[in-house]
């Protein structure tokens, strides 16, 4: 019964972590995931902790104890490191190349965003929408963020301050290597 206890627990914290993971692949986060996936992180340690105790005190030390920990610190390593994004974003991003290459990324000037129909799908991110801007492509991302935007961007020449106007508020970029960066954006 103990040890089907502990796998269980083991599994709820692998859960809880792959949702957090899964919440900071995107640019920006999804703060639906991060909102599910604390409290049950939150919960389980302090079941861990509760039965470290109990089982600790009573008998000698086990293994069992230490995948749980073990997988928290992995997430957050992982977290830290931004690996989510870089992870996701190299599995997505010759679906975006492939279709950046059909839009013209010239013609957009002084602050002129013209919209461009692209996929609700690319790669293995859900898009809103895309604008050709000056320099560039700009692509929301729907999961991206709560209570701001976020997406990416894809930009030869790298961001520029006239990309920002008064729907694009102070754009946050992070390159992800080549022409590519992920941004947010007040709103």
């Amino acid at each position: 019964m103990v040890v089907s206890t502990w796998w269980a627990l083991h599994a709820v914290v692998s859960l809880a972590a792959a949702c957090l993971l899964w919440a900071f692949s995107v640019p920006g986060f999804s703060l639906l995931l991060v909102l599910c996936a604390l409290p049950l992180l939150c919960l389980a340690g302090a079941a861990w902790a509760v039965w470290v105790v109990t089982f600790g005190v009573r008998r000698q030390w086990s293994w069992s104890f230490l995948p749980a920990p073990m997988i928290v610190v992995l997430a957050l390593a992982l977290l830290g490191t931004g690996a989510p994004l870089q992870a996701r974003w190299a599995m997505s991003r010759s679906a975006f190349d492939r279709v950046v290459a059909t839009v013209p990324t010239t013609g957009a000037v002084d602050g002129d965003w013209s919209s461009v129909p692209v996929p609700s799908r690319i790669g293995s991110y859900l898009i809103m929408s895309a604008y050709r801007v000056p320099g560039g492509v700009v692509f929301y991302e729907v999961n991206g963020s709560m209570t701001d935007d976020a997406g990416f961007a894809y930009l030869p020449d790298g961001p520029t301050p006239d990309l920002e106007t008064p729907d694009f508020e102070s754009p946050v970029f992070k390159h992800l290597g080549g022409a590519w960066y992920s941004w947010t954006a007040s709103w």
